[in-house]
């Protein structure tokens, strides 16, 4: 989607009728103690102006800042970042932020609670590996003390920048409280941020976590389950496929191909229990055209053939 001058023109016009700007490091320090003491508020949007003086970003809240105009000098940690328009971090609670930007630079600064991050809301963005990653884990208490951040460089003239925008109009206009309009203008913006080249994002930091990883992994072969292929997932987290292999097996115990096989056995269990296919039906919707190969691992896994389980768990019930 390609977003005109002139609807970005119409969307700074709009924000002027807004409250959202604020001139010094007090304001801002003062709004985000209003949003940290209102439980009703679960996510905080507002723009800095005039930044030349040094800002400290307040912290144990997830946040995303964007550099709507200027030149912003950002330090994250020890780490000094110079972004221009179009600049964008988004830094868990323990990262400490700090910038100082150009007189005329404009930042736009987002602040979310953790109880924004529903799980339906999650899962609207799961295709998107690396920032469903970064939120999963940064929700996550075995990060809780750890600084993570991703920092992109985006062009002025991308829709980053309009979908920046309208979360920050949406979440102004509904006067910083929750609704689906505002969550979906969320997800917009991350599936955009998502779907930059790759070359946008240009620092992150270095922590990797295996337990989140392969929880993600295991999820997405759950969501693909009758088709899943090692290759596949292997491609879709940028793997070698013999790696993951290996990861899963140290993990989980358990190789891909068992992985897959013993969630389609438990798949299949909840078919015979709670449907009335055939098990035929049942076994080639899972992905198996040899039925006899499924009924034997089906045995040696459960003790019973799947007819006999489904007999058994009627007589049970």
């Amino acid at each position: 989607m390609d977003v005109s001058v002139a609807q970005y023109a119409s969307f700074y016009q709009f924000l002027k009728t807004l409250d959202c700007y604020l001139g010094y490091e007090e304001q801002m320090l003062a709004e985000v103690q209003r949003f940290a003491e209102n439980p009703q508020r679960e996510i905080a949007a507002f723009v800095t102006k005039e930044t030349s003086e040094q800002i400290a970003v307040p912290t144990d809240f997830i946040r995303m800042l964007y550099v709507m105009k200027g030149t912003v000098s950002f330090k994250i940690d020890e780490e000094e970042k110079q972004l221009n328009t179009g600049g964008l971090i988004i830094a868990n609670g323990a990262a400490q932020l700090s910038y100082r930007g150009e007189l005329e630079a404009e930042v736009i600064a987002f602040y979310f609670k953790p109880s924004y991050f529903t799980e339906s809301l999650l899962g609207q963005f799961f295709e998107e590996p690396l920032l469903y990653r970064f939120f999963v884990e940064a929700l996550s208490d075995e990060f809780i003390c750890i600084s993570r951040f991703l920092v992109y460089d985006f062009a002025e003239a991308t829709d980053v920048h309009f979908y920046a925008l309208l979360l920050l109009k949406q979440v102004v206009k509904m006067a910083y409280f929750n609704n689906k309009v505002t969550k979906s203008a969320f997800v917009l913006l991350i599936v955009e941020i998502s779907q930059a080249a790759p070359e946008r994002l240009i620092a992150k930091d270095s922590v990797v976590s295996n337990g989140q990883l392969t929880e993600e992994i295991l999820a997405y072969i759950d969501a693909r389950l009758e088709q899943v292929t090692l290759e596949e997932v292997a491609g879709k987290f940028h793997f070698h496929p013999n790696y993951l292999s290996s990861m899963l097996k140290e993990k989980t115990g358990h190789s891909f191909t068992e992985i897959v096989l013993l969630r389609r056995i438990d798949r299949c269990k909840s078919y015979l229990e709670q449907t009335d296919l055939t098990i035929q039906t049942i076994v080639e919707g899972l992905g198996y055209k040899d039925k006899a190969f499924f009924y034997k691992r089906f045995k040696q896994v459960e003790g019973v053939t799947p007819r006999q389980y489904r007999k058994m768990r009627k007589e049970e019930n």
